[in-house]
């Protein structure tokens, strides 16, 4: 589960410079050119204010989700610990017997 988390804030933290960027490319271009190029930079000004609210929307939803997941898995371990840890040894009689076909 950490290792999603790491992966997510690198995709989020990633996402979010591309935007900087684009919005640093926005403001550096000039506002002298044709009423057409006005109205496409307008068009690009909310969209791309648009979509950094749904990014943190998205953010923020996954991040619910997540923790609401957490929460849940362990809420069943300690409802049933005997379940989770058949669960578990299934999981890794399977794991065992894929990697010894793999090998063999």
């Amino acid at each position: 589960m950490a290792d999603f988390d790491a992966q997510k804030k690198d995709l989020m933290r990633e996402v979010r410079s591309v935007l900087d960027e684009v919005e640093d490319l926005y403001e550096k271009a000039g506002d002298n050119g044709s009423d057409q190029t006005k109205a496409l930079k307008d068009q690009l000004r909310k969209k791309l204010g648009n979509t950094k609210s749904r990014l943190s929307e998205l953010e923020s939803t996954i991040a619910d989700k997540a923790r609401a997941t957490a929460e849940r898995t362990d809420e069943l371990v300690r409802e049933q610990p005997y379940y989770a840890m058949g669960i578990a040894a299934a999981a890794g009689f399977i794991a065992g017997i894929l990697l010894g076909r793999c090998r063999g």
